[in-house]
């Protein structure tokens, strides 16, 4: 089962509940809302899909539908920005 991590070759720093983060290598700045920048505090270990879906369903009251929809997109859209990796 393949697991994320994220990369660390960002700069980050929280501005009120989001966190604002700038990619020096691609000139790239990022701000993650306050459900984006758990998932990345999360992601400093590997953690499956369902790993992550089961740590936020425990933080937040939301459906357990609506939390994997919002997990994989938010997922998604960072190996996008090249801000996460699959290990395995």
């Amino acid at each position: 089962m393949a697991k994320f991590i994220r990369k660390n070759e960002t700069i980050s720093g929280q501005l009120n509940d989001d966190l604002v983060m700038v990619d020096i290598e691609k000139g790239s700045y990022f701000s993650l809302n306050s459900v984006a920048t758990r998932i990345w505090e999360l992601l400093e270990n590997p953690l499956s899909p369902e790993s992550l879906y089961d740590a936020l369903l425990a933080e937040y009251d939301v459906t357990p539908e609506q939390c994997r929809t919002e997990v994989n997109e938010y997922l998604e859209k960072m190996k996008e920005l090249g801000l996460i990796q699959v290990v395995v």
